[in-house]
């Protein structure tokens, strides 16, 4: 989830290899890395008008990055001053809610990358796209830019809305199989009684065919969310023929009060499974703990709970106390944080199934006095919780992890699955707009990180918000952006 303005991108790959507040490397070499595949958007600003040129590059570990595919520019004239609001929040990801590329992802080899690509979702700003039929899709291209080639036609469901706050919140996913042979994504199809809906299709990377799995009745979605949020959104593969999504329908009477449920479906349609909710103490009630033997397959989430959070000032916008908790074989759950805060939002467990990553502004060991975001990791049993980032832009962030412009404090996000942690070495990547190495001073970045805190890398070098000596304002930022663990 994002909060803030949306971005642009401009991306230079550094070695840089420094200690994070974890300690040092030992002078060991870094992780060989795999495919980073990222959307670069460039955003002039000038007294003549707006203009802005995307192009999604993809990196093969150490190699420099080769193009893949490229929007047509486009040209607003008269109003120059786009650039620097498109760039203001420094979160690349939100440029989805105004330019052509949707999403993308990495195969779990990393050898394969899919995106999509449409015109259909320009609203903050409007922007005139100008794409030509045969550039709107969702496409798939080998890892070194050979053989790109149009799959289908893009989703009819965007994958973002805008916040109370005018900022972007997006949650764009083309999640592959692990096989790397499918990918799943939401799109609208027809309910049992042919009323259209948010549901879940997969697509057949080789074939193109397209298979709607689920059959989930019109939704609205809950209280505290605009009416142009998805229903339906962030579909990932748990195994090869199981798919995990979020929804908010009530398919069979299995969720009448309407709320966020993560649920599964099979690849060929069948076992959707809709687990009870999350229970949450009322003031006054308790949750009887039981001691249970927990399964190999955890997934961790943010999820919303009733109280008053312990922000100062509190984040406008943004509804109630988030807490992450660890879901276990679909029945067994344990809450993991007690921070009482609004913005502990992302959560990713460890491919060795026995921690979880999750971000917070928390100061919950009293390392964190400046209430900045941080990355942090614990035990999936909720022991052995250590920070593993020291990030801080002011000496009191009045906005925790959401981005936000400069001086307000500075956010990061982890999450995404295959996207987000190398399965080999375990190195996390995340997106950020701090500056811990003195290089990012009004962007954002990708990062990478060992699980131990140590080993910090920035892996782009986007201007962010810059002015040159004519008056030009340039913007630079990176995202969408995905990863997989490929390395030749």
């Amino acid at each position: 989830m994002t909060r803030g303005a949306f971005g642009s991108v401009g991306v230079l790959f550094l070695m840089l290899v420094l200690a994070a507040c974890g300690g040092g490397s030992g002078g060991a070499p870094p992780p060989e890395l795999g495919t980073l595949a990222y959307v670069e958007t460039e955003c002039r600003g000038t007294s003549e008008g707006f203009v802005e040129h995307q192009a999604l590059r993809v990196r093969q570990g150490e190699r420099e990055p080769v193009t893949v595919f490229e929007p047509p520019e486009v040209s607003v004239p008269g109003r120059g001053y786009l650039c620097a609001l498109s760039v203001l929040g420094r979160i690349g990801d939100s440029s989805i809610s105004r330019e052509a590329f949707q999403a993308v992802a990495v195969s779990p080899d990393g050898s394969s990358v899919v995106f999509e690509v449409t015109d259909e979702f320009s609203t903050q700003p409007p922007l005139p796209l100008n794409l030509l039929p045969e550039q709107k899709g969702i496409f798939w291209v080998r890892a070194d830019g050979t053989g790109l080639r149009r799959l289908g036609p893009p989703s009819r469901e965007r994958f973002f809305y805008i916040n109370e706050e005018g900022g972007v919140d997006e949650f764009g996913v083309l999640a592959f199989s692990p096989s790397g042979r499918t990918v799943a994504y939401v799109d609208k199809g027809p309910d049992a009684d042919d009323h259209e809906a948010d549901q879940v299709l997969t697509i057949d990377v080789t074939t193109g065919t397209r298979t709607q799995l689920t059959r989930l009745p019109p939704a609205v979605p809950p209280a505290g969310y605009p009416a142009n949020a998805p229903t339906v959104f962030v579909s990932l593969f748990i195994d090869e023929r199981t798919i995990g999504f979020s929804s908010c329908a009530n398919p069979n009477g299995l969720n009448p009060e309407g709320t966020y449920l993560q649920m599964t479906i099979k690849t060929d349609g069948s076992a959707l499974e809709v687990p009870v909710p999350i229970p949450i103490a009322l003031p006054g009630g308790l949750i009887e703990e039981q001691f249970v033997i927990t399964g190999d397959k955890p997934q961790a989430s943010a999820v919303v709970v009733p109280g008053n959070p312990t922000n100062d000032p509190p984040i406008a916008g943004i509804p109630g106390i988030r807490e992450i908790f660890l879901v276990d074989e679909g029945k067994n759950i344990l809450q993991l944080t007690n921070f009482r805060r609004q913005d502990t939002v992302s959560a990713l467990v460890d491919v060795d199934r026995e921690h979880v990553y999750f971000t917070a502004s928390a100061d919950p060991l009293g390392t964190n006095p400046s209430l900045n975001c941080q990355l942090f990791s614990i035990d999936r049993l909720g022991a052995n919780l250590r920070p593993l980032t020291n990030f801080h832009e002011t000496e009191h962030s009045v906005s925790g992890c959401f981005f936000a412009a400069l001086g307000r404090g500075c956010g990061l996000f982890v999450g995404g699955g295959f996207s987000r942690q190398d399965p080999r070495s375990r190195t996390l990547l995340f997106r950020s707009n701090c500056d811990p190495l003195g290089t990012n001073p009004n962007g954002s970045q990708i990062f990478a990180i060992q699980p131990d805190g140590s080993g910090l890398r920035q892996l782009t070098d986007s201007r962010g918000l810059a002015q040159e000596a004519d008056g030009t304002v340039i913007g630079e930022l990176p995202g969408p952006w995905a990863y997989g663990p490929y390395a030749p």
